[in-house]
């Protein structure tokens, strides 16, 4: 398995940021369950992470190698994949330079039918986000216990709801403190349903997990629009454990295979 770990300057961000890039390379350690060439995934952290964390706390390099996948980790700090008013451009970084940088460097075959974006928590959101802004990047999201009702999450924390986020770290993304539907997934799944080019998406949450509410909210805002997206849930809490195995779903939603009989490795 070829890991890499790479630091450079980001035009978007305005400061020197990491990225982790998996690559997975001929062995005989795992026997791959797709061959030929690889697909690529942008794989978005939470809150409290950053691009090592997957690698840290999942079997993120086995599932590359058992679905034949190049995996892209970035750095977005706590920036909720947002462009700030004044200061970095997170979004952008993710959605646009990221990947033209990854497309020069490795000559990634980064055709829409073949790049795909997922994360958990933070980057759940991130990832349905990039993908329904920029159908024409994503074939399809994954979001693993997403904040997928951001609007709501917001006001939570502007109420000093969960100290885990700050009121003045909303504020310093939305400055009135409600933000706009470029970054609101539940006005941007209703616009892009019935689309023909509209992204595939696949919601997993934790039937224990504190933003199981929020992706109900999601889901049924979904399903009403007549998206067509997968939804599935199953125990589980806001943790690792949970993410390791829903991230393994999300492989195989993505390489069309039967999720219904498709091992969980």
């Amino acid at each position: 398995m070829g890991l890499f770990r790479g630091d450079f300057y980001s035009d978007s961000l305005k400061m020197t940021t990491g990225v982790q890039v998996i690559f997975p390379e001929n062995s005989n350690d795992v026997t791959p369950v797709i061959t030929g060439t690889p697909r690529v995934l942008y794989l978005l952290h939470g809150l409290s992470g950053s691009c090592v964390e997957w690698t840290r706390f999942s079997k993120i390099e086995y599932y590359a190698k058992k679905y034949n996948f190049i995996i892209i980790m970035p750095e977005v700090q706590r920036s909720f994949y947002c462009d700030k008013p004044e200061g970095a451009k997170y979004f952008t970084y993710v959605s646009e330079e990221l990947p033209a940088i990854c497309g020069t460097w490795f000559r990634l075959n980064q055709s829409r039918e073949n790049t795909f974006v997922a994360g958990d928590s933070m980057g759940g959101y991130g990832a349905v986000k990039a993908a329904l802004r920029c159908p024409e990047r994503f074939g399809g999201a994954a979001a693993l216990s997403g904040v997928l009702d951001y609007p709501g999450f917001l006001r939570m924390i502007l109420r000093g709801e969960w100290p885990d986020f700050l009121p003045e770290e909303v504020r310093a993304l939305h400055p009135s403190g409600v933000c706009g539907e470029e970054d609101d997934v539940i006005a941007l799944v209703r616009r892009q349903a019935g689309k023909p080019d509209r992204p595939r998406l696949i919601q997993l949450c934790g039937t224990e997990d504190f933003l199981y509410g929020a992706n109900q909210t999601f889901r049924q805002a979904a399903e009403a629009a007549g998206y067509g997206h997968t939804y599935i849930e199953g125990p589980g809490d806001h943790e690792w454990p949970y993410w390791d195995k829903a991230v393994q779903l999300a492989f195989q939603f993505f390489c069309g295979l039967d999720m219904a009989t498709t091992p969980i490795y």
